[in-house]
Formats: structure tokens, C-alpha cells, sequence
């Protein structure tokens, strides 16, 4: 392993996918809801999908215009998907089937990792999604953050440079002596641009990385992580 641990102060923790299983607990509360509406439980993984994949389009495109907050974007993608699957969803269902998109379970190996971490590093959130979203995942989750920052705080979404940069000038840290953890390589390449180390986690359907990338660290789970850091 090349990179001095020595160096770092503060571990940033990207959260959704990485952390918490937004994908898994997506079809799960998507096909909870459709059995409660009486709808057909097996077009649940269609309606999964087509929301993850809305909302990542409209991510990208307030990414490259005008920022939206994302609880407005998760509606928005859930309603789109609602639609293309053809199934019929009352407000009060919609309402409660979107606050759950917004605050996934985490990772099995998420609390203990994260735990084992805050005992040596400052171990700080670092999102996409709302300060409250966050605060809901870390009640949930028991994830032991020393700061939970959502990239709300710069009106902007990771990966502009911007909600990077925030983080490292709130923690008071050089880049230097930060480590982005991650399941989306797209996350760690632009925290690498801004001089950060990078630990990739392997996670399945969040991304793999291109035969180019190269980062500091790379484990299975987040307790292989804190294996390799402590």
C-alpha cells in the first residue's frame, strides 16, 4: 500500500450505494407499496429501475444547469416511473414510497466499519441527497459520522468540484489529508482531481472502474477498509 495513513485526519464517506444499499432497499419498498395498493408485485424491479434511472438522469441534468433539491427530483423520478409501469398509486402512497427512497438501510458491514473508523479518523458524510435524508440515515443506520454534509449546502451535486471543497474547508483539512471513500469511481476520480486520496469499495451495480483508474485503496466492504487503515 503506498498511501500514508500517517497523513490522514478525515475519511469522507460517499453515501448512497456506498454506505447504505439504495438499490436493495428501493425494490423493497417499491414491491412493499405495490402490495399494499394491490398491484402486481412482479412489475416491482421494472418500477425499481426506471426510478433509479430517472433520477440519476435528472442528477446529471441539474448537475449541468440549475440545481434542484433532491427530495423535488426523487418525486419527480418516482411519479415518471410510476407512469412507465402502469400501476396505480394513491398521494398518501406516492408520499410515503418516495420518503422511503430517500432514507435506504445500510450495507451489513456499514455501522461496524464506519464504528471500527470513528475510533482513530474523523469519519464525515459527504452526499447527494438532503441534510434531513441524512439525518434520518443516521438514526436508522447507527452510522457513527463525526459530520453528516449533504452537497446541498453548496447548491450543487458531487461531482463538481465545489461540494468537494466544502467539505475539506469545513473539516479544516488540506486535501491531503483526506481519504473520499467511494462505490462510484465517477466520485473518487473527482476527488483525486482535487488532491484527495481515494479508497474504492466494490459494490454491486454501483459501478466499476475503468482499466485507467487507479486509487489509493480498494476493499471489498467497509470493514475490509478499516482492516487496511488500522
Amino acid at each position: 500500500m503506498s498511501l500514508d495513513v500517517t497523513r490522514l485526519s478525515v475519511l469522507i464517506f460517499d453515501v448512497l450505494g456506498t454506505v447504505v444499499d439504495e438499490r436493495g432497499s428501493i425494490r423493497a419498498a417499491v414491491q412493499d407499496a405495490l402490495g399494499k395498493a394491490g398491484e402486481p408485485e412482479e412489475r416491482g424491479d421494472a418500477l425499481a429501475n426506471a426510478w433509479l434511472t430517472r433520477l440519476d438522469e435528472l442528477l446529471s441534468e441539474a448537475a449541468d444547469g440549475e440545481y434542484r433539491p433532491m427530495d423535488e427530483l426523487n418525486r419527480e423520478a418516482l411519479e415518471h416511473a410510476v407512469k412507465a409501469a402502469d400501476v396505480s398509486l394513491g398521494e398518501e402512497a406516492l408520499t410515503e414510497l418516495s420518503a422511503e427512497g430517500l432514507r435506504p438501510k445500510p450495507w451489513p458491514d456499514a455501522a461496524p466499519g464506519v464504528g471500527a473508523l470513528a475510533d482513530r479518523f474523523n469519519v464525515v458524510a459527504l452526499s447527494n441527497t438532503t441534510m434531513l435524508a441524512l439525518a434520518e440515515i443516521t438514526r436508522r443506520g447507527g452510522l457513527r459520522w463525526a459530520f453528516a454534509l449533504s452537497s446541498e449546502l453548496v447548491g450543487a451535486y458531487k461531482p463538481d468540484p465545489s461540494v468537494y471543497r466544502k467539505a475539506l474547508e469545513l473539516m479544516r483539512v488540506e486535501p491531503g489529508q483526506a481519504l473520499m471513500v467511494a462505490s462510484h469511481p465517477w466520485d473518487l476520480r473527482a476527488a483525486a482531481e482535487q488532491g484527495m486520496a481515494t479508497a474504492y469499495i466494490a459494490r454491486e451495480g454501483e459501478g466499476e472502474p475503468a482499466e485507467e483508474d487507479e486509487f489509493d485503496l480498494q476493499a471489498a466492504t467497509i470493514a475490509e477498509l478499516a482492516a487496511q487503515l488500522l
